[in-house]
C-alpha cells in the first residue's frame, strides 16, 4: 500500500479513476530499467501512441510515465497544468518502492503487470485523445421483426452521406448479419468473430478495417461464426473507439439485455425505438419502452413503420409511451431488393431513404 504523506497517490488498478492526457503528443518514459521499459514499449505499441525516453522540455508532451527512482528535479523541467504524471513500477515491490514513489510527487503510482489496462487506456488516450466526438444512436426493435435492422441501415447510409462517415454496428447476434442484408456478406472486412479474444480498449485504427460499403459506411456484423454476440465491456470498447474514428456510429441493439447496456444507451444521443402501426405492436413496445428509460436518461423515440393498417402514429406512440420520432413509408420493392443482396434503398420516392435523410438532418443541426 502506499506510505502516507502529504505526497502519497492511491495505487490505480481497479475502480481507481485514472488521469487523463490534457493532449494528443508523445509519452515520454523516464527510466532506467530496460525490463519496465520494454514493457511500457509493448503498452504503447498497442495503444498506437509515440514513446520517447528523452525529449526538450518545449516538446510539451501528453503524459510523463517515471520509475521510482526519478530525480523530481528532472520531473519540474516538464511539469505543467494538466500534465498527468504517473510512476511505474514492476511487482512485486517492498514498502521502500512505495515510498520512493511518493517522493517523485506523482498523480499515481501503478504496478505492471496488475495495472496493464489501465495504463493502455491512458496511453491510448495520449495517442487519439480522451473521448470522441462521433454522433452515437441506437435503434432497437419494439417487437420481432419491426424492422429495426433495416431502419439502422438507412440512417448509418443517411449519415455517411451527411457526415462524411459512418459505422453501422451490429450487435444483435440473431439477426442474420448487417453485412447480408447490405449485400455485402461477401466483402472482405474485420467482423466481430475477429474481436473475440479482445479485451479493454480498442485502436480506432482497428474498426478502420471493417466491412466497407463505399461513401463513407462501413459496417461491423456479426459473422454467423457462433457466439453469443458482444458482451456489454466489449460494445462498450467499440463505441469508444468509433466515436473517435467516424463521424456518425449507428448501434442495432438486440431487445434482450437493455438493462446491462447502461453506458453505451446512455453516450447515445437517441434511441429509437421501431415497430409496425399496429395496437400489438405499441403494447409490445412498451416493454422495451420502459427497459431503456429504466437504463439510460438518454431520449428514447417511436418510429412506426406503416404496415397498411390505418392505425393513426400518435395513437401507436401513445400507446407505447414514447414520444413519435416519425413515420416509414411503405417501400413497395423494399424487400425484393434486400433479398436479392442490393441493399438499403437510395432512391428519391423511398420512404426509408427520406425518413432516414430527414432524421440525419435534425441530428447535424442539433449538434
Amino acid at each position: 500500500m502506499p506510505v502516507p504523506g502529504p505526497r502519497s497517490r492511491p495505487r490505480t488498478p481497479g475502480p481507481v479513476p485514472r488521469p487523463t492526457a490534457s493532449r494528443t503528443g508523445p509519452v515520454l518514459l523516464l527510466t532506467d530499467d530496460d525490463e519496465l521499459a520494454a514493457a511500457v514499449v509493448r503498452l504503447a505499441a498497442a495503444a498506437g501512441c509515440v514513446l520517447r525516453r528523452t525529449c526538450a522540455p518545449s516538446e510539451e508532451p501528453a503524459l510523463v510515465l517515471a520509475d521510482a527512482g526519478t530525480d523530481p528535479a528532472e520531473l519540474d523541467a516538464f511539469r505543467r497544468p494538466g500534465l498527468a504524471v504517473v510512476v511505474v513500477g514492476s511487482a512485486p515491490v517492498g514498502p521502500a518502492w512505495w515510498q520512493s514513489a511518493a517522493g517523485v510527487d506523482a498523480d499515481h503510482a501503478v504496478l505492471l503487470p496488475e495495472a496493464e489496462n489501465w495504463l493502455l487506456e491512458l496511453l491510448t488516450d495520449a495517442a487519439t485523445g480522451p473521448g470522441g466526438s462521433g454522433t452515437l444512436l441506437a435503434v432497437v426493435g419494439g417487437v420481432g421483426g419491426a424492422g429495426a435492422s433495416v431502419l439502422a441501415a438507412g440512417l448509418a447510409r443517411a449519415l455517411a452521406d451527411t457526415l462524411g462517415g459512418c459505422l453501422l454496428v451490429d450487435a444483435d447476434p440473431r439477426s442474420g448479419g448487417l453485412d447480408l442484408l447490405l449485400g455485402a456478406d461477401a466483402l472482405p472486412g474485420l467482423r466481430w468473430g475477429d474481436l473475440a479474444g479482445v479485451d479493454g480498449r480498442i485502436s480506432p485504427d482497428v474498426l478502420r478495417a471493417s466491412v466497407r460499403l463505399g461513401a463513407g459506411l462501413q459496417v461491423l456484423a456479426t459473422d454467423r461464426r457462433g457466439g453469443r454476440g458482444p458482451a456489454p465491456d466489449q460494445l462498450w470498447a467499440v463505441v469508444e473507439a468509433s466515436r473517435r474514428a467516424f463521424a456518425a456510429t449507428v448501434l442495432d441493439l438486440p431487445r434482450a439485455g437493455l438493462d446491462g447496456l447502461g453506458p453505451v444507451l446512455g453516450a447515445c444521443a437517441e434511441v429509437l425505438v421501431v415497430v409496425p402501426g399496429t395496437t400489438r405492436a405499441a403494447a409490445a413496445a412498451c416493454v422495451v419502452v420502459d427497459e431503456l428509460r429504466a437504463a439510460t436518461t438518454a431520449p428514447v423515440r417511436l418510429v412506426v413503420r406503416d404496415v397498411g393498417t390505418g392505425t393513426d402514429a400518435e395513437d401507436v406512440a401513445d400507446a407505447a409511451g414514447a414520444p413519435l420520432a416519425g413515420v416509414v413509408r411503405p417501400d413497395r420493392d423494399l424487400d425484393v431488393g434486400l433479398e436479392r443482396g442490393e441493399g438499403v434503398p437510395g432512391g428519391r420516392r423511398s420512404g426509408l431513404r427520406s425518413f432516414a435523410l430527414a432524421c440525419a438532418r435534425d441530428w447535424v443541426q442539433t449538434s
